[in-house]
């Protein structure tokens, strides 16, 4: 019986990966080749969203790293603005039964995690496990576990959705109905099968 459904942030809520298109927007801002700021972010990203340092510390490793000319608030605007809404996951979101609890476990930073957790779209959310504050990331299983303990819902009884094939399997492994969000036509097969009462909203037949 599922009594919870869970969903990653970033490429759910989101039009592909969040750090691709920061990548992209950050290069763009201070015209260097992306493979630069690439190569620079991604290790950065892995201590920012355990918590390691703050965004004005993110700002100066990362300009320094890939040599971006960029201030601050350019910087933190560029970051910050580089998410593209999925809007049909909103909708999916809104449709869930009272009767399921409702969480997210995203990989991500602090000022990201305060504009998810403050959208009035998000309101159905009861719990948010954000690696930031937890001080690991997924596919540790330490993450699924802190997801595990804010719901008060057993993994076998969770379902956990996220565009990451290697979260995917992690949570598996631990006992959760992996969803792999690849598109939507692919994910509302995969939801009929594990949620067949909980309609997406986004069926065609």
């Amino acid at each position: 019986m599922i009594r919870a459904i869970a969903f990653d942030w970033g490429g759910i809520f989101t039009e592909g990966t969040f750090d691709g298109r920061a990548i992209q927007a950050l290069a763009a801002a201070g015209d260097v080749p992306p493979e630069r700021v690439e190569a620079a972010y991604l290790p950065l990203m892995a201590e920012f969203e355990v918590g390691a340092f703050d965004m004005a510390t993110f700002h100066r490793r990362l300009t320094e790293a890939a040599g971006l000319d960029l201030d601050l608030a350019t910087f933190r605007e560029t970051f910050l603005g580089s998410v593209q809404e999925r809007i049909a996951m909103f909708s999916v979101l809104g449709g869930i039964p009272t009767s399921y609890r409702v969480g997210m476990l995203s990989n991500n930073v602090p000022e990201l995690c305060d504009r998810v957790r403050d959208d009035p779209r998000m309101r159905r959310f009861e719990s948010f496990v954000f690696s930031n504050e937890i001080g690991v990331r997924k596919p540790d299983p330490d993450a699924f576990a802190a997801l595990s303990d804010a719901l008060g819902v057993a993994p076998h009884e969770t379902v956990f959705v996220d565009d990451s094939a290697a979260n995917v399997d992690a949570c598996r492994a631990l006992g959760f109905h992996g969803i792999h969000f690849a598109d939507l036509d692919d994910f509302v097969v995969q939801w009929r099968a594990v949620v067949p009462d909980v309609p997406t909203g986004l069926e065609t037949t």
